[in-house]
């Protein structure tokens, strides 16, 4: 099952225009691992909104 999802995915172009979407997040990806500070401040970018959208969905509102 793996393999057949593997291959609908990467050998067949049936997904070929939603995969040339992956190219700049690759490239993304990959700049922002080149320096560990970009790498900080992109997982900073992503956590901080969640807390504060965790915070109102699990508030203890009395």
């Amino acid at each position: 099952m793996a393999y057949g999802i593997f291959h609908v995915i990467f050998r067949t172009e049936v997904l070929a225009p939603l995969l040339a979407y992956v190219g700049p997040v690759r490239e993304f990806i990959g700049w922002e691992f080149g320096d560990p500070g970009r790498a900080w401040i992109a997982l900073a970018a992503l956590v901080i909104p969640h807390i504060g959208l965790y915070y109102l969905l699990f508030e203890d509102r009395k």
